[in-house]
């Protein structure tokens, strides 16, 4: 048997999770764009995916998550070990007055699991914030400082190498990242060890230097509860 990736099965995992992601209906041709391959191709695995639920077509003929997506996203919650273990730590621990968010990487997009805000509930909080571009995303940040400079700058542009660096070499010698946005909000985030994910908090404005002290320290003692095996 081959030991080569099955190219097909890629093809159809990338569609699916560009779709899934996409917030809204979306045309074969779109998403060929999106995904960098050929529009026939596509077509022929959203149709693949239709016929066992996963995808489906709106009156515009547009593509839509199907009801097979449904029972997959309820597996894969429930065999998630990430979902499980942080998701009543962070419904206890996670601070209430500011943005707390757990993600991952795939394909340069962070995909939030978990994003809350002031005020919001849990539900609110699971998989309810749009995907980001990883370089505009201090999760992002955070996990890209694992790949090397060189390979790093091959996926980036020049201007969004620019932000990137300080933060990939921050991450690199502290552990953490720590960006202060033009705006004047601040944002921090550290890697989750083996889960490939990132916990940040967010949504902090004009913080001196003892706010960001507290809060990394906060960030921390979160990071470490996420990561602990349970007894």
């Amino acid at each position: 048997m081959s030991s080569q990736p099955n190219q097909s099965l890629i093809d159809g995992i990338r569609c699916l999770q560009y779709l899934v992601s996409s917030g809204r209906a979306i045309g074969c041709r779109e998403l060929a764009r999106l995904m960098g391959i050929n529009t026939t191709r596509v077509n022929r695995l959203l149709m693949t995916m239709a016929s066992i639920g996963l995808t489906m077509q709106d009156e515009q003929r547009r593509y839509l998550p199907g009801p097979g997506i449904h029972a997959l996203a309820a597996q894969a919650i429930r065999g998630s070990a990430l979902f499980s273990q942080a998701l009543p730590l962070l419904e206890r621990y996670a601070p209430k007055d500011i943005v707390v968010a757990v993600g991952v990487l795939w394909e340069d997009q962070v995909i939030y699991i978990y994003h809350s805000e002031p005020g919001s509930q849990m539900s609110q909080a699971l998989a309810g914030f749009h995907m980001l571009p990883a370089w505009q995303s201090v999760i992002g940040m955070a996990l890209l400082a694992a790949e090397s400079d060189e390979a790093l700058q091959k996926r980036f542009s020049s201007e969004q190498w620019q932000l990137l660096a300080p933060h990939v070499a921050q991450q690199r010698a502290l552990g953490r990242v720590v960006w202060h946005h033009d705006d004047g909000e601040v944002s921090m985030a550290r890697p989750l060890g083996a889960h490939s994910a990132a916990l940040a908090f967010a949504g902090m404005w004009q913080a001196d230097d003892d706010v960001i002290d507290n809060r990394l320290s906060e960030l921390h003692t979160l990071a470490r509860q996420l990561t602990q095996k349970p007894d």
